[in-house]
């Protein structure tokens, strides 16, 4: 038997178990040297294999079944040393027509990595039930987003959910490793005042809030989806996966919720384009062009306006729209845009193409869309140019 035609499979299996190790040790200081170990150890079980194939043979196998029962035997598990904003699990419970939601999160966030714990207990009527919001934050890529689900009722601040990992103290977020076995998974049910204003205020986040059409039944059947999930996580803790069990299955839970099918699109899996594909569903209530209901639905500026409001929900909820700020048409199209006649720079001028402000209604307002855009630009940048254009 010639064993060379076994070095290549052999190689191949030994570089995958690298590569696991790299993913799964990626959250913490260990996976350079587990992952050191396994290339050592490929290598050199491709290098002798022809020289001693059965004692490289049974080595090799005996540690892949090593490895295997190791990786079979990892639970999940809700007895661990996680960070304070992933201590606790929310439940919660229906008493006739009474909303018990016990560990709801409403931490005040002093710094991205410092806040003052407060877990609470907090009631809602069913009936109250009102209206849905979809929290879209993008940090970088605007393709990848954290999306987060609110259930307004009336007169009383949101109850907000976010499908997150759930960290221990030694772990550090890693994409590779959400795909292994490495996280918990957690509902959080949160004050927005916390869950949102981390995001604009603290780390900068683009934050957007796009209002979901919903019908009565809907929003009661979300709540009963949400309920279900945190109270089967506080009895049976599961793994987070970056693909199959994530923020971006809200998608899936909106869709299920309002009794429609759930078509095939790479959309349902680019978390930061879920909202041109709700829109495209008719699911979003904003009917106007995309390009306005987004920019409509940047909620920044007045997030850090409002801070530590404690109507910061009604606060983020009144962001004036770009049909009000700019000259558009019903369409949401420009009714003029910038630009400048000809001159010595161009002989037939420059067309900018953005469109112009309304300054009447700026002025009638007090000009507060500009005071609060520029103090939130303020709290990010030291130094701010106003340009022509």
């Amino acid at each position: 038997m010639t064993w060379v035609w076994f070095q290549l499979p052999l190689a191949l299996l030994g570089l995958l178990h690298a590569a696991a190790a790299y993913s799964y040790f990626s959250k913490a200081p260990r996976a350079f040297p587990w992952t050191l170990t396994w290339v050592v150890f490929t290598v050199l079980a491709t290098v002798l294999l022809p020289h001693w194939p059965w004692a490289v043979t049974g080595t090799f196998a005996t540690a892949i079944a090593l490895w295997t029962f190791w990786w079979h035997s990892i639970r999940a598990s809700a007895r661990l040393d996680w960070v304070v904003e992933n201590a606790r699990q929310a439940t919660a419970q229906i008493v006739d027509d009474e909303l018990i939601v016990r560990d709801v999160r409403n931490f005040d966030w002093q710094e991205h990595q410092r806040c003052t714990p407060r877990w609470e207990d907090r009631r809602y009527q069913i009936g109250e039930l009102a209206a849905v919001d979809l929290f879209v934050c993008t940090w970088g890529d605007p393709r990848i987003a954290h999306l987060i689900v609110s259930l307004v009722f009336d007169d009383q601040p949101p109850l907000a959910f976010s499908i997150e990992t759930r960290r221990e103290v030694s772990e550090s977020w890693s994409i590779l490793a959400g795909f292994m076995k490495s996280y918990e998974l957690i509902v959080l049910a949160a004050d927005e005042r916390d869950v949102i204003r981390v995001r604009t205020n603290l780390r900068a986040e683009q934050v957007r809030r796009y209002r979901l059409k919903s019908s009565p039944q809907m929003r009661r059947n979300l709540l009963n989806q949400y309920l279900a999930q945190m109270n089967s996580l506080a009895r049976k803790p599961r793994f987070y996966n970056t693909l199959f069990r994530n923020c971006t299955t809200e998608v899936v839970r909106i869709l299920r919720a309002s009794g429609r099918r759930l078509p095939l699109d790479w959309r349902i899996v680019v978390s930061g384009a879920v909202p041109d594909y709700l829109y495209d569903l008719g699911l979003l209530e904003d009917s106007r062009p995309l390009s306005v209901v987004t920019a409509s639905a940047d909620i920044g500026a007045a997030a850090r306006a409002a801070d530590q409001d404690p109507a910061f929900w009604r606060r983020i909820r009144q962001v004036t729209p770009p049909d009000q700020v700019l000259t558009l048409d019903a369409q949401g199209e420009p009714l003029a845009v910038a630009g400048v006649p000809p001159d010595y720079f161009s002989a037939t001028g420059q067309l900018w193409g953005n469109p112009l402000y309304d300054w009447d209604y700026l002025t009638r307002t007090g000009y507060v869309w500009w005071i609060d855009r520029l103090r939130a630009a303020f709290e990010l940048y030291d130094i701010i140019r106003l340009d022509h254009f």
